[in-house]
Protein backbone atom coordinates (compact mmCIF):
# COMPACT_ATOMS: atom_id res chain seq x y z
CA UNK A 1 0.00 0.00 0.00
CA UNK A 2 1.16 3.56 -0.61
CA UNK A 3 2.59 5.70 2.22
CA UNK A 4 -0.01 7.50 4.38
CA UNK A 5 -1.26 10.71 2.84
CA UNK A 6 0.15 9.99 -0.60
CA UNK A 7 -2.05 9.29 -3.60
CA UNK A 8 -1.41 6.03 -5.37
CA UNK A 9 0.65 6.20 -8.51
CA UNK A 10 2.67 9.28 -7.50
CA UNK A 11 5.91 7.30 -7.73
CA UNK A 12 6.69 7.23 -11.40
CA UNK A 13 8.83 4.67 -13.18
CA UNK A 14 12.50 5.55 -13.44
CA UNK A 15 12.92 3.95 -16.85
CA UNK A 16 13.04 7.44 -18.41
CA UNK A 17 14.97 9.09 -15.58
CA UNK A 18 17.42 6.42 -14.45
CA UNK A 19 20.54 7.53 -16.29
CA UNK A 20 22.84 6.67 -13.33
CA UNK A 21 21.25 3.23 -13.10
CA UNK A 22 21.58 2.66 -16.85
CA UNK A 23 25.26 3.66 -16.77
CA UNK A 24 25.82 1.29 -13.83
CA UNK A 25 24.24 -1.60 -15.73
CA UNK A 26 26.20 -0.75 -18.90
CA UNK A 27 29.46 -0.95 -16.95
CA UNK A 28 28.34 -4.26 -15.46
CA UNK A 29 27.58 -5.64 -18.92
CA UNK A 30 31.00 -4.56 -20.22
CA UNK A 31 32.81 -6.10 -17.24
CA UNK A 32 30.98 -9.41 -17.65
CA UNK A 33 31.66 -9.42 -21.40
CA UNK A 34 35.39 -9.01 -20.76
CA UNK A 35 35.36 -11.71 -18.10
CA UNK A 36 33.51 -14.08 -20.42
CA UNK A 37 36.18 -13.63 -23.10
CA UNK A 38 39.21 -13.73 -20.78
CA UNK A 39 39.31 -17.38 -19.63
CA UNK A 40 40.35 -18.85 -22.97
CA UNK A 41 43.41 -16.59 -23.12
CA UNK A 42 44.40 -16.87 -19.47
CA UNK A 43 44.06 -20.64 -19.49
CA UNK A 44 47.13 -20.81 -21.73
CA UNK A 45 49.12 -18.43 -19.52
CA UNK A 46 48.30 -19.62 -16.00
CA UNK A 47 47.32 -23.30 -16.02
CA UNK A 48 46.48 -24.97 -12.74
CA UNK A 49 46.04 -28.69 -12.07
CA UNK A 50 42.46 -29.66 -11.23
CA UNK A 51 41.69 -30.79 -7.66
CA UNK A 52 41.91 -34.49 -6.90
CA UNK A 53 38.12 -34.73 -6.70
CA UNK A 54 35.45 -32.49 -8.18
CA UNK A 55 33.79 -30.21 -5.58
CA UNK A 56 30.37 -31.36 -4.40
CA UNK A 57 29.36 -28.14 -2.63
CA UNK A 58 30.32 -24.51 -2.15
CA UNK A 59 29.87 -21.64 0.27
CA UNK A 60 30.23 -18.12 -1.10
CA UNK A 61 29.97 -14.60 0.31
CA UNK A 62 30.36 -11.20 -1.33
CA UNK A 63 29.89 -7.45 -0.89
CA UNK A 64 29.42 -4.66 -3.40
CA UNK A 65 26.86 -2.20 -4.72
CA UNK A 66 23.28 -2.22 -5.97
CA UNK A 67 21.26 -0.23 -8.50
CA UNK A 68 17.54 0.43 -8.05
CA UNK A 69 14.90 1.56 -10.51
CA UNK A 70 14.45 4.65 -8.34
CA UNK A 71 12.30 7.67 -9.15
CA UNK A 72 14.51 10.75 -8.93
CA UNK A 73 12.03 13.23 -10.42
CA UNK A 74 11.10 14.97 -7.16
CA UNK A 75 14.02 14.19 -4.86
CA UNK A 76 16.80 16.71 -4.23
CA UNK A 77 18.96 13.99 -2.66
CA UNK A 78 18.08 11.04 -4.89
CA UNK A 79 20.43 8.08 -4.62
CA UNK A 80 19.57 4.98 -6.63
CA UNK A 81 22.87 3.26 -5.75
CA UNK A 82 23.14 1.35 -2.48
CA UNK A 83 25.39 -1.14 -0.73
CA UNK A 84 24.83 -4.86 -1.20
CA UNK A 85 25.82 -8.18 0.31
CA UNK A 86 25.11 -11.78 -0.62
CA UNK A 87 25.70 -15.32 0.66
CA UNK A 88 24.97 -18.67 -0.94
CA UNK A 89 25.27 -22.36 -0.16
CA UNK A 90 25.17 -24.76 -3.09
CA UNK A 91 25.21 -28.50 -3.70
CA UNK A 92 26.17 -30.08 -7.03
CA UNK A 93 23.85 -32.98 -7.86
CA UNK A 94 25.58 -33.64 -11.19
CA UNK A 95 28.56 -32.13 -12.99
CA UNK A 96 26.15 -29.88 -14.92
CA UNK A 97 23.44 -29.22 -12.32
CA UNK A 98 23.19 -28.04 -8.72
CA UNK A 99 20.85 -26.57 -6.11
CA UNK A 100 21.46 -23.35 -4.21
CA UNK A 101 20.06 -21.49 -1.23
CA UNK A 102 20.87 -17.79 -1.54
CA UNK A 103 20.33 -14.63 0.49
CA UNK A 104 20.97 -11.03 -0.52
CA UNK A 105 20.58 -7.58 0.98
CA UNK A 106 20.38 -4.94 -1.76
CA UNK A 107 20.75 -2.04 0.66
CA UNK A 108 18.57 1.07 0.38
CA UNK A 109 17.89 3.67 -2.25
CA UNK A 110 16.61 7.20 -1.71
CA UNK A 111 13.59 7.92 -3.87
CA UNK A 112 11.12 10.79 -3.96
CA UNK A 113 7.80 12.17 -5.08
CA UNK A 114 6.27 15.64 -4.99
CA UNK A 115 5.72 15.33 -1.22
CA UNK A 116 9.30 14.52 -0.24
CA UNK A 117 11.86 11.76 0.00
CA UNK A 118 11.68 8.13 1.13
CA UNK A 119 14.03 5.18 1.57
CA UNK A 120 13.26 2.00 -0.32
CA UNK A 121 15.05 -1.27 0.44
CA UNK A 122 14.95 -4.90 -0.70
CA UNK A 123 16.13 -8.16 0.87
CA UNK A 124 15.63 -11.71 -0.41
CA UNK A 125 16.06 -15.37 0.51
CA UNK A 126 15.63 -17.86 -2.30
CA UNK A 127 16.24 -21.34 -3.64
CA UNK A 128 17.09 -22.23 -7.21
CA UNK A 129 19.07 -24.27 -9.67
CA UNK A 130 22.71 -23.78 -10.60
CA UNK A 131 24.23 -24.48 -14.01
CA UNK A 132 28.05 -24.66 -13.81
CA UNK A 133 30.20 -23.45 -16.69
CA UNK A 134 33.77 -24.79 -16.74
CA UNK A 135 36.25 -22.74 -18.78
CA UNK A 136 39.14 -24.97 -17.82
CA UNK A 137 42.28 -24.15 -15.83
CA UNK A 138 41.56 -21.37 -13.33
CA UNK A 139 38.25 -19.98 -14.61
CA UNK A 140 34.69 -21.14 -14.09
CA UNK A 141 31.19 -19.74 -13.96
CA UNK A 142 27.74 -20.28 -12.47
CA UNK A 143 24.35 -19.41 -13.93
CA UNK A 144 21.73 -19.26 -11.16
CA UNK A 145 17.93 -19.11 -11.50
CA UNK A 146 15.33 -19.43 -8.75
CA UNK A 147 12.39 -18.16 -6.74
CA UNK A 148 12.83 -15.94 -3.68
CA UNK A 149 10.85 -14.54 -0.80
CA UNK A 150 11.46 -10.80 -1.22
CA UNK A 151 10.87 -8.31 1.59
CA UNK A 152 10.62 -4.67 0.56
CA UNK A 153 10.43 -1.69 2.91
CA UNK A 154 9.47 1.95 2.38
CA UNK A 155 10.26 4.61 4.98
CA UNK A 156 9.09 8.20 4.50
CA UNK A 157 11.82 10.72 5.40
CA UNK A 158 12.60 12.07 7.84
CA UNK A 159 12.12 8.82 9.73
CA UNK A 160 9.33 8.91 12.28
CA UNK A 161 7.04 11.23 10.32
CA UNK A 162 5.08 8.19 9.10
CA UNK A 163 5.10 4.45 9.89
CA UNK A 164 7.34 2.25 7.80
CA UNK A 165 5.50 0.29 5.13
CA UNK A 166 6.62 -3.18 4.08
CA UNK A 167 5.61 -6.01 1.80
CA UNK A 168 6.70 -9.60 1.18
CA UNK A 169 6.23 -11.32 -2.16
CA UNK A 170 7.47 -14.28 -4.16
CA UNK A 171 9.66 -13.13 -7.04
CA UNK A 172 11.99 -14.71 -9.52
CA UNK A 173 15.71 -14.02 -9.20
CA UNK A 174 18.77 -14.56 -11.35
CA UNK A 175 22.49 -14.67 -10.78
CA UNK A 176 25.62 -14.86 -12.91
CA UNK A 177 28.99 -15.59 -11.33
CA UNK A 178 32.48 -15.60 -12.82
CA UNK A 179 35.12 -17.34 -10.69
CA UNK A 180 38.92 -17.35 -10.68
CA UNK A 181 40.55 -20.18 -8.74
CA UNK A 182 43.13 -18.86 -6.30
CA UNK A 183 43.65 -22.36 -4.91
CA UNK A 184 42.11 -25.75 -5.77
CA UNK A 185 39.33 -25.15 -3.20
CA UNK A 186 39.17 -21.34 -3.08
CA UNK A 187 37.88 -18.97 -5.77
CA UNK A 188 37.64 -15.21 -6.18
CA UNK A 189 34.18 -14.38 -7.57
CA UNK A 190 32.42 -11.53 -9.33
CA UNK A 191 28.63 -11.94 -9.17
CA UNK A 192 25.65 -10.14 -10.66
CA UNK A 193 22.30 -10.78 -8.94
CA UNK A 194 18.86 -9.32 -9.53
CA UNK A 195 15.20 -9.51 -8.54
CA UNK A 196 12.17 -7.23 -8.07
CA UNK A 197 10.58 -5.74 -4.96
CA UNK A 198 7.43 -3.72 -4.35
CA UNK A 199 5.53 -1.92 -1.60
CA UNK A 200 2.16 -1.22 -3.15
CA UNK A 201 2.84 0.59 -6.42
CA UNK A 202 6.35 1.59 -5.38
CA UNK A 203 9.28 -0.52 -6.53
CA UNK A 204 10.73 -2.37 -9.46
CA UNK A 205 13.91 -4.08 -10.49
CA UNK A 206 17.08 -4.07 -8.42
CA UNK A 207 20.50 -5.46 -9.38
CA UNK A 208 23.66 -5.99 -7.36
CA UNK A 209 27.30 -6.42 -8.39
CA UNK A 210 29.44 -8.04 -5.69
CA UNK A 211 32.98 -9.33 -5.23
CA UNK A 212 33.69 -12.16 -2.84
CA UNK A 213 35.15 -15.59 -2.11
CA UNK A 214 33.84 -19.10 -2.65
CA UNK A 215 34.99 -22.16 -0.74
CA UNK A 216 34.56 -25.40 -2.72
CA UNK A 217 34.48 -28.67 -0.79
Amino acid sequence: MSPPGRPKGEYRSAQHEGAPVNRFRLRVALVLAVLAAAPAAWAQVMPMPPPATAPRAYLSVGIGGSAYEADCAYSHQCDSIGGAGRAALGLFLMPWLGLEVAAADFGKSRIGDRYGDAEFGVRMVGVGIVLPVDYGARFNGLLRLGVASVRSTLQVLPAGTAPQSSSTSAEGYYGLTMGYMLMPQLALELSLDGTRGYVGQVGGRVDALTVGLSLRF
